[in-house]
């Protein structure tokens, strides 16, 4: 025991001499020694730095002059010898005249910059060196005059030549690295004592309550309802006779060790399987036999699930009856054992009871409480809470709830257990119960916020449901609007299409003069121009009408098998006249196409229109050549021309109605813009490919792949799949039941 002593005193002695004041002061004190070191150490390397570029620059000075006055003998350019003598990191040589104008300079003019006036206040006529303020900062000089009267100076900053990082950068990231770890283990040595005595004061208290109720012979236990396991300590143990240690006993164990007229309310008490027994005595069985008295308490508010309380010898020593002395120091010991607050007064309205964690909750002082006091004196004794103890802990208070809430200063909260004794007086259990309200609250907090997200989410959707309510209405509106403009585009063509046939009809005749000369020349040019407008006319209302029958859905295909080769030198017969007259040579190589799966009228009019534009954007002398490339499922029309090509940003507006893509040639060319936006709605109504590359300046090549069988998945050429631009809509299964592919 004596050595256990002196080994605790050792350790505290250790302790206090390592206290976290004495360790804060040393560590400052370290610290302190390494500025002052640290701060020396700047200085040296500062005066260092200083000596180095002095003795640098002078010495470059003297070879600078030696250098410079050979060269002026030689003839060599000075500024060749500068570049060559200057001593390197941020220094600049100068070539001065008499005058101190500067003639020349090599180096780094930038960071040690000399200019007339500085060099007016220098005698350049005796070699020389010193520190003189610059544009670009304190530098240090030194000069040499030559054989002419002339002389070399170098400049470098006066701090340091190499322009280093200053040396009390490196020092205070060292120190505040150094600082920083010692900081970190003087903040974990004083947590670690912090913990030590906090441990300490936990066994203290540990052995401090055990000595107190072994002496009160009582004893605390604990329900473990998974195990279904009751734990009672060794102070009672050893005062019933049952064992000299902490033991758990099985629900078996304890039914044979309780009275059977006493079980029921024992497991009422230690389990909570009978509603409403929070305490009752119990005689527990002896090893002679007999039976001794005890007493076992828990907390009203205990539920089955947490389940703890205090147990008491009733009966005593052999050699001593039970007294109310001994009995109130048992029922003090378990009292304290408790960890709620406990507070019991008589029937006359007196305190009779209570504990540590009551007077800690109103800060009474220890002292001052007694035996006798009224609620009143308790209350005016508290600094804080005087009105809730007369409210809801005095014996005259009204009892309208067993339990009860109360919110105490700084947002705390209890949860009060009341009931009345037999005697008439009030046993009352206060409990924690801040971390319940909080989490209450919070949980209120959170049902509001998603209440009102809720509401959000309904107005969110009653406004999209306004919404798609009138979009559907413009669309329907829209939709109208475009079938009603398809219609009219039609009954128009056919309207026009009347008085069209009459004129060209007539046009023609007269150009053939079937009834006579015409006369006047002029009148024959007229007529050309007549005709000529009148079919371009046609031709384009022909065009509207097939759009429009396309956008209504009328226009009716039929594809079937046909041969290839005869339409396309069909389609280059009829271009071929347009391209003469142009200056324009058209060349077809379509001897080995073989038939496709298409409609006949369609794949015509594509081919056509790809014909024309190549002709009419070529200028005279140009090329068109009209070819086939085919494979297992499909062949492809290939028009190539080298006109004037179109730019990149303009192939993406290319396939819409009456889009024309404006430059210097296709100005001078008549169009509406028809062509491709017919020919791309045809290929997509056949399941082809309708794709266009081109570069501009050199030509275009336009390409469209046509099925050869039904159900056949249709591709682009390899060499032409990188550079195009593909202008008909990606299909899973087109109309005519041919499927596309197109590989980009």
């Amino acid at each position: 025991m004596g050595s256990e002593v002196k080994g605790a005193d050792a350790t505290g002695a250790k302790a206090k001499a390592l206290s976290p004041r004495r360790l804060m002061v040393l560590t400052g004190l370290l610290v302190a020694s390494l500025v002052v070191l640290f701060v020396g150490k700047i200085g040296e390397e500062t005066a260092s730095r200083r000596i180095e570029t002095a003795l640098r620059v002078e010495k470059a000075a003297g070879d600078c002059a030696a250098a410079a006055n050979i060269a002026l003998m030689t003839g060599e350019p000075v500024k060749k010898t500068l570049a060559a003598c200057a001593p390197g990191g941020l220094s600049a040589a100068y070539y001065l005249s008499q005058g101190g104008d500067v003639l020349s300079a090599a180096g780094a003019v930038k960071s040690a910059r000399v200019e007339q006036p500085d060099a007016n206040g220098l005698d350049l006529d005796k070699r020389g060196a010193t520190t003189i303020p610059l544009k670009t900062g304190k530098a240090f000089v030194a000069w040499r005059p030559l054989d002419n009267g002339e002389a070399t100076l170098i400049a470098a900053p006066a701090n340091d030549i190499y322009g280093r990082s200053p040396a009390w950068i490196f020092y205070t990231l060292v120190l505040a690295a150094f600082t920083a770890a010692v900081t970190s283990l003087m903040a974990a040595f004083i947590r670690q004592s912090r913990a030590s005595s906090i441990a300490g004061g936990a066994v203290d208290a540990l052995q401090a309550s055990t000595a107190s109720l072994a002496a009160g012979r009582a004893g605390i236990w604990s329900f473990d309802p998974k195990e279904r396991t009751v734990t009672i300590s060794r102070t009672f143990l050893e005062a019933v006779g049952l064992g000299a240690r902490d033991r758990a006993f099985t629900m078996r164990e304890i039914s044979s060790l309780v009275h059977a007229d006493d079980l029921r309310n024992a497991l009422g008490v230690i389990t909570g399987d009978t509603s409403g027994v929070s305490e009752a005595p119990v005689r527990l069985r002896q090893a002679s036999g007999g039976w001794t008295r005890t007493y076992f308490r828990t907390s009203s508010a205990a539920t089955r699930f947490i389940r703890s309380g205090a147990a008491f010898d009733l009966t005593g020593s052999k050699s001593a009856g039970p007294s109310a002395a001994i009995a109130e120091a048992r029922l003090k010991d378990a009292i304290e054992s408790i960890p709620e607050a406990f507070v019991l007064w008589d029937g006359a309205g007196r305190l009779a009871a209570w504990n540590r964690r009551f007077a800690s909750i109103f800060r009474l002082e220890n002292a001052a409480i007694r035996h006798g006091l009224t609620a009143s004196e308790v209350a005016s004794m508290a600094p804080a809470g005087g009105d809730v103890i007369e409210k809801y802990f005095a014996p005259e208070a009204l009892i309208d709830e067993q339990s009860i809430e109360v919110e105490l200063p700084k947002d705390r909260w209890l949860q009060i257990a009341r009931r009345r004794t037999g005697e008439g007086g009030l046993v009352c259990i206060a409990s924690n119960a801040t971390d319940i309200k909080r989490r209450t609250r919070a949980q209120k907090k959170k049902e509001r916020e998603l209440e009102a997200t809720v509401n959000d989410l309904e107005a969110s959707r009653r406004d999209l449901t306004e919404t798609m309510r009138k979009y559907e209405l413009e669309k329907h509106r829209a939709e109208e609007a475009s079938r009603s403009k398809s219609e009219f585009l039609a009954n128009m063509s056919h309207e026009l299409r009347t008085p069209l046939n009459a004129i060209n009809g007539f046009s023609e005749v007269m150009q053939s003069e079937l009834y006579g000369p015409l006369g006047n020349a002029k009148y024959h040019e007229y007529v050309s121009d007549i005709l000529s407008s009148g079919q371009h006319l046609l031709e384009l209302i022909d065009d509207i009408l097939d759009m429009s029958r396309i956008e209504a859905g009328k226009l009716q295909l039929e594809p079937r098998r046909i041969e290839l080769e005869r339409t396309l030198e069909e389609c280059a017969r009829l271009v071929a006249k347009r391209a003469s007259d142009a200056g324009v040579a058209l060349t077809a190589s379509v001897g080995h196409a073989p038939a496709i799966f298409a409609d006949p009228r369609a794949v015509k009019q594509v081919a056509l229109n790809l014909l024309s534009n190549a002709v009419k954007f070529t200028p005279a002398g140009g090329e068109v050549t009209l070819t086939a490339e085919a494979d297992l499922d499909g062949v492809t029309i290939i028009v190539a021309d080298n006109g004037a090509g179109i730019a990149r940003e303009n192939l993406l507006r290319l396939g819409a109605p009456f889009e024309l893509v404006e430059d210097h040639f296709s100005k001078t060319r008549k169009g509406s813009g028809l062509g491709l936006a017919l020919s791309k709605s045809l290929m997509e109504l056949q399941g082809g490919i309708l794709a266009i590359a081109s570069q501009e300046g050199r030509g275009t090549v336009a390409c469209a792949a046509f099925p050869r069988r039904r159900d056949a998945r249709v591709r682009l050429p390899q060499f032409v799949r990188a550079d195009a631009h593909i202008l008909t809509a990606p299909q899973k299964t087109a109309p005519s039941s041919s499927r596309i592919e197109a590989a980009e």
